[in-house]
């Protein structure tokens, strides 16, 4: 019963969008903690998108076009990389998550 207790509510946080946090179900006390991770991030401003990797490690980033073609690639080590797109909606895919967004 605690298995499908803790499936469920990794389910409804991975709904909410919660997507750079792991979640962990203490079975001695029935409490929930989150531990945040320094998992890449992405920001996006007017004609660009900016690919954020806070850890050491290096992370490939594909953004395909809302039709499933790949627009760009990039490697991002320790640091960021700002790519130009047109107007459009995205996928934006690392190795981490995957995320849909919209440049204005």
């Amino acid at each position: 019963m605690r298995k499908l207790r803790n499936i469920t509510i990794a389910f409804f946080i991975g709904l909410m969008g919660i997507s750079s946090s792991v979640v962990y179900a203490n079975p001695a006390n029935d409490e929930i903690s989150i531990i945040t991770s320094s998992q890449p991030s992405i920001k996006t401003s007017e004609g660009a998108v900016t690919l954020i990797v806070t850890s050491d490690e290096t992370v490939n980033f594909q953004i395909f076009s809302i039709t499933g073609q790949v627009v760009k690639t990039a490697t991002v080590s320790h640091g960021s990389a700002t790519i130009e797109l047109p107007k459009g909606y995205y996928i934006v895919k690392c190795i981490h998550w995957s995320k849909s967004v919209i440049v204005k």
